[in-house]
């Protein structure tokens, strides 16, 4: 089992990676945003959560001149008109507007704030004025430890990271299904060579409702100390819970995640959202993907007296990958 945990947080062989919002993404000037993990479940069909995209981008990195006419123009007013040509001006070029040091940025916030502008990333992919990619990183600068693959990527999605000591590769994506209920979002890769997406590291799945106290349950996420690297360790399901949970956002959306989750104890990284819990299957010496990090539970550690500012809980909420069996294996076989 250890090689095999070992080959889970290998860079070259982990089918965890992570999924960000790509402004300019076919320019140099590119803008990230909207971090979240995500895992690989094969034939390009990639499985992360649903609630980062709802989450709202207060001032675009850029966007398209059909959203600026279509959602922004038509709530800010006449009044504000010049000010956010100056912060947004066309580019006739390209179509786009990227955001400038022109203008009083703090007042447009406050603007598009009080004029309900919605700004959610999934809105923006709508627009064009963002993409989803997956963000892969190595130290050897070649894919997958594969050399000969780098050739299939042009020069705005691939780039050295000095400071990282890594060099990243953007694979395109695209967005499937927004399972708000579930929180589950399902993408798959799109405008790449199938010689990129048979190379990626991929997850067999277990559709299974583990119980309590199952023996060699684990999860992958994200490294404690940053998001490059990867950590396996093991987890428990400590209980079922019959969830209900109703969030609004400023805009006046209300999102109900409802149904049937795992109770989790065991670390998990603030900001793990995205994470696969495996299951180990004994007899193939294989780690199946079984659930997905969700949300942090409200249970949670006491540091010096204190739970104020503390980012580490006892807890995790876990959604059962069986919540999503049919539509994901829609998903797998119709790619």
């Amino acid at each position: 089992m250890k090689e095999t945990k070992l080959a889970l947080v290998n860079e070259d062989t982990s089918p965890l990676f992570r999924i960000m919002s790509v402004y300019n993404w076919n320019l140099p000037n590119k803008g990230f945003a909207n971090n979240i993990s995500a895992f690989h479940v094969g034939n390009g069909v990639i499985v992360s959560v649903a609630h980062n995209l709802r989450l709202i981008d207060n001032l675009p990195f850029s966007i398209t001149d059909s959203y600026f006419q279509a959602e922004l123009l038509p709530k800010i007013g006449a009044a504000n008109q010049a000010n956010f040509n100056a912060i947004y001006p066309l580019d006739p070029a390209t179509n786009l507007r990227p955001l400038t040091l022109q203008g009083n940025r703090d007042q447009c916030v406050q603007i598009l704030n009080n004029s309900n502008v919605d700004r959610r990333f999934s809105t923006l992919y709508t627009h064009e004025c963002c993409r989803p990619f997956l963000v892969a990183t190595f130290r050897n600068n070649s894919f997958c430890n594969d050399v000969t693959l780098n050739q299939h990527f042009p020069a705005h999605l691939s780039f050295p990271e000095p400071i990282a000591n890594r060099h990243t590769f953007l694979v395109e994506l695209q967005l499937l299904d927004t399972l708000i209920n579930e929180d589950v979002a399902i993408y798959k890769i799109t405008n790449t060579p199938n010689e990129i997406i048979s190379k990626l590291p991929s997850l067999a799945i277990d559709y299974h409702v583990h119980d309590t106290a199952t023996q060699n349950y684990y999860c992958l996420q994200s490294a404690p100390f940053n998001e490059i690297g990867r950590i396996i360790n093991e987890a428990r399901i400590e209980g079922f819970v019959d969830t209900f949970v109703a969030e609004r956002d400023s805009l006046g959306n209300t999102y109900i995640m409802d149904g049937l989750r795992y109770l989790i104890k065991g670390y998990f990284r603030f900001g793990s959202s995205g994470a696969p819990y495996l299951a180990y299957d004994t007899e193939n010496n294989v780690f199946k993907a079984n659930a997905i990090q969700s949300q942090a539970s409200g249970i949670q550690f006491s540091i010096n007296g204190n739970m104020q500012g503390n980012q580490q809980y006892v807890n995790g909420i876990a959604s059962p990958l069986s919540l999503v069996q049919n539509r994901l294996n829609q998903r797998i076989q119709e790619t």
